[in-house]
């Protein structure tokens, strides 16, 4: 299992247990609905921003892979290059 899926799932079973926690306690029921409503609007928050954090992660090793291979693309172009003036020249 990936570490983004265990922080997740540890996120999501943490805020149903705060939510259940709320349902649970003695006060007014809207006031335990404004809690509950305030408590998404801060998780929801910090997943945006945990997701966020994990696409700019990952696109971090892509572009590294992507300079990589037009370096090496453009190293295999010289080196054809070379090896086709040798040939022609020891054809000539």
């Amino acid at each position: 299992m990936s570490t983004s899926r265990i922080i997740l799932s540890t996120l999501l079973a943490s805020a149903a247990g705060v939510a259940i926690g709320m349902l649970f306690a003695p006060q007014k029921g809207s006031r335990t609905r404004r809690k509950i409503s305030e408590k998404n609007h801060q998780y929801s928050d910090y997943l945006a921003d945990k997701f966020d954090d994990l696409v700019e992660s990952m696109s971090h090793p892509l572009e590294s892979i992507e300079d990589e291979t037009k370096r090496l693309a453009g190293k295999a172009n010289k080196t054809a290059k070379k090896v086709a003036s040798e040939v022609n020249a020891e054809l000539k």
